[in-house]
C-alpha cells in the first residue's frame, strides 16, 4: 500500500504545514479554543485557515495518520517518538520521560512492500497514540510539518536520528519484511544519549522531488543549535519562535536563549508574539502561549521547522529541524510577527565545526556536499 502525506481533503500531497493556534480565552472573532489552524501545501499555495479543527476526525493531520494507524496491511509500519509520552505511552502510568534523551517528536511511517513513507515532524507534546480519539492540551500554539518520501529515505533519516536526535520511541509497528539491519528499526532499540558530540546536515528529497534539510546535534555537540547550526548551515540570519524561559540575569545557570552573533554576521533573534490577522485570522498571541520550534530566514527565503527550543538548557538535548524553501509559505511567515527580541547573551562555548552535509540518493548512497560556511568561518 503506496502511503503518503494527505491533504484536507484525504488526498496524497507531497507535503504540508500546518500551525495550531493556542487556546485563547474570552469571547469574539479573536477568541479560539485552541485546537484551529492555519494550512498550506504546494498545490494550494497560499496559507489557508482550515475548515476543520484538530480535535475532529478530518482534515490533514488526522487522515494522514489515520491512513497508516487503520492499515490492515502486513507490510505497513510506523515510529512513535516524543520527549514526552502519551499517558497511555507510560507503564506504569507515573513513568518519567528520559530527559538525557533528544527533545523530538515526530513521526515516521513506511510500507515496505510499496517503497513509500513519510515524516511528520510536530512541537505537540504527548502527542500521538493510535487509537486514541482526545487530542492533547490545546493550550499551546503548535507547529507540523509533514513530508511524503520513498522509504529508504526515511532509512537514512532513521539513521541520522539515532547518532544526532536521540528520540525517545514510544510505540512502533515493525513489519515482519522490515530488515534486520534496517535504521528504523535499529531507530526502536536502545538509543545512547552519549553518542560522541556531533552535528549532522542532510539533503534530501521528497517523493515530488522538492529539496529539504535536516539538520540535527545531539547532547554532546554543545552550543546554541539555532545560531551556531541552523543559520551557519543555510547561511543566513534566522528569526527564531520557541519556548523563551529563564532569568537574565542568571543566565548562564537559566534557560535564557542563547548566544547571538558569535559567528560573525550571522545573527539570530527571538520573536515574542505571533500575530495571525495579516493572514486574514482574528487570532494573535504571545510566545508564552506558544510551544512552536519554527524559524525563518531575514533573507528569502528559508524556513525551518524544528523541536527544539533556543535555551541554554537544550544544550543537553538533542534535536533538529527541517529546512526548506517556499516563497509564497516564507512571506506569509513573514508578516506574523511584529516584535522580536536582540539577545545578546553569550554563555555557550565555542561549537564544534559546521558538519558537512550530505544528499541522499534512492540507492542508500550518501555523497559527501561542504556545507555552506558563514563568513569568517574556518
Amino acid at each position: 500500500m503506496a502511503i503518503s502525506a494527505l491533504d484536507e481533503n484525504g488526498k496524497s500531497v507531497d507535503w504540508w504545514f500546518a500551525y495550531k493556534v493556542p487556546h485563547i480565552g474570552g469571547a469574539g472573532p479573536g477568541s479560539a479554543i485552541g485546537y484551529e489552524y492555519v494550512y498550506y501545501d504546494p498545490n494550494i499555495g497560499r496559507v489557508v485557515t482550515s475548515p476543520h479543527t484538530m480535535a475532529m476526525d478530518i482534515g490533514a493531520l488526522r487522515g494522514t495518520l489515520d491512513s497508516v494507524f487503520n492499515s490492515t496491511s502486513e507490510d505497513t509500519g510506523w515510529i512513535l517518538y516524543n520527549d514526552e509520552r502519551p499517558d497511555a505511552a507510560k507503564n506504569p502510568p507515573d513513568q518519567n520521560d528520559n530527559d538525557s534523551l533528544g527533545h523530538s517528536k515526530g513521526i515516521l511511517a513506511f510500507d515496505t512492500a510499496s517503497k513509500t513513507a513519510f515524516w511528520l515532524l510536530h512541537s505537540w507534546p504527548k502527542f500521538v497514540m493510535p487509537g486514541a480519539k482526545a487530542m492533547p492540551v490545546p493550550d499551546y500554539g503548535q507547529t507540523y510539518l509533514c513530508v511524503s518520501l520513498d522509504m529508504d529515505t526515511a532509512s537514512a533519516i532513521a539513521a541520522i536520528m539515532i547518532d544526532h536526535q536521540e528520540p525517545q520511541v514510544f510505540a512502533s509497528r515493525l513489519p515482519k519484511s522490515l530488515g534486520q539491519a534496517d535504521p528504523l528499526r535499529k531507530l526502536t532499540l536502545a538509543i545512547d544519549p552519549n553518542a560522541k558530540g556531533d552535528s549532522h546536515v542532510l539533503d534530501f528529497k521528497s517523493r515530488g522531488g522538492k529539496l529539504f534539510k535536516m539538520i540535527a546535534k545531539n547532547r554532546q555537540w554543545g552550543g546554541d543549535f539555532w545560531n551556531q547550526l541552523v543559520g551557519p548551515a543555510l547561511g543566513v540570519c534566522i528569526d527564531v519562535e520557541s519556548w523563551i524561559r529563564g532569568t537574565v540575569p542568571d543566565h548562564e545557570d537559566s534557560n535564557a536563549p542563547g548566544a547571538l552573533n558569535l559567528l560573525g554576521n550571522r545573527k539570530t533573534f527571538d520573536v515574542n508574539t505571533i500575530d495571525f490577522t495579516p493572514l486574514g485570522t482574528p487570532w494573535k498571541w504571545p510566545e508564552s502561549k506558544d510551544h512552536a520550534k519554527w524559524g525563518i530566514s531575514v533573507e528569502p527565503e528559508w524556513i525551518c521547522v524544528g523541536d527544539i527550543n533556543r535555551m541554554i538548557s537544550q544544550q543537553k538535548r538533542g534535536g533538529g529541524a527541517i529546512a526548506f524553501q517556499e516563497p509564497a509559505l516564507w512571506a506569509a511567515l513573514r508578516k506574523t510577527f511584529p516584535a522580536k527580541v536582540d539577545n545578546g547573551y553569550s554563555s555557550f562555548p565555542k561549537p564544534p565545526p559546521l558538519p558537512e552535509a550530505t544528499t541522499h540518493s534512492s540507492t542508500f548512497h550518501t555523497d559527501p556536499v561542504v556545507a555552506k560556511k558563514s563568513p569568517g568561518k574556518k
